[in-house]
């Protein structure tokens, strides 16, 4: 997933990996002196974008929110646990995760849209948006 972030007048994107539970809240393992870290503790607003069929015609899902670092053990043992599943890392990095001995922190993006654009399965239109609470933060 791509990460959107800016601090100032400076905007910043990169790459991360992430998962989502099933409220659509995004979630990705980063340590605290990472541009887009420094970037998120001086402004939580952040967006992304997922490329989910990159040839013709696309489909593309975009979200913007507000960026929180996750704290609560229970939360971040989840976060943890389907991480690992999914991107075939490791068990020792879960248990250095879970043991606070890992040095990354849970991000986690609490969006207040998300859009998805699908030319393949709606060309007529292709942009669909759902709101979450006050989108104009």
């Amino acid at each position: 997933m791509q990460l959107a972030t800016a601090r100032g007048q400076k905007p910043w994107v990169c790459t991360v990996f992430y998962v989502v539970d099933i409220e659509y809240n995004l979630y990705w393992l980063s340590l605290p002196t990472r541009r887009h870290s420094q970037d998120i503790d001086a402004n939580p607003r952040a967006a992304i974008t997922l490329a989910v069929k990159q040839d013709l015609p696309v489909i593309g899902i975009y979200a913007e929110g507000e960026v929180s670092v996750t704290k609560d053990q229970a939360e971040v043992k989840e976060v943890a646990k389907v991480y690992v599943e999914k991107h075939d890392a490791a068990k020792t990095f879960y248990d250095r995760f879970i043991s606070d001995i890992n040095q990354h922190w849970v991000y986690k993006l609490k969006p207040t849209s998300i859009t998805l654009f699908d030319e393949y399965n709606n060309k007529d239109n292709p942009v669909q948006v759902l709101a979450f609470g006050n989108s104009n933060k």
